[in-house]
């Protein structure tokens, strides 16, 4: 009878042993994956830092050929000096905003995943 308990306790030391050295092994995992995320998260934070003045820039580029659009002065830069018909401008307005709209894109979505990341953080 004594022999029972004392081997029940044997186990339940045992199991509980292992079960410390598997929270273990799963903790030193999920330490290296937020080590990892964390250096993801640094590289997509400088991506950002850098694309984002190239994205205010052609907004700001966008607007002013937008403007003189609207104003019908429609001067090409100051090295060619002639006009250009409203047909070409607006193509340029067009792909100008195309590259503002797909740089907007990359920051949103690297807005995202860093939340999602930093959300995933939160919980474990």
């Amino acid at each position: 009878m004594a022999l029972n308990r004392l081997r029940g306790e044997v186990i339940k030391k045992v199991r509980s042993a292992a079960d410390a050295e598997e929270s273990r092994a799963i903790i030193e995992e999920l330490r290296a994956i937020t080590d990892r995320q964390r250096v993801r998260i640094g590289d997509l934070e400088r991506e950002l830092a850098r694309v984002s003045p190239q994205v205010a820039a052609l907004e700001a580029r966008l607007e002013s050929l937008r403007e003189a659009v609207e104003r019908g002065n429609v001067a090409t830069d100051a090295t060619a000096g002639g006009n250009v018909d409203a047909a070409s401008m607006w193509a340029e307005i067009q792909r100008q905003q195309e590259q503002v709209r797909a740089r907007i894109t990359a920051a949103s979505r690297f807005e995202e995943r860093l939340r999602r990341l930093e959300d995933g953080n939160r919980v474990g």
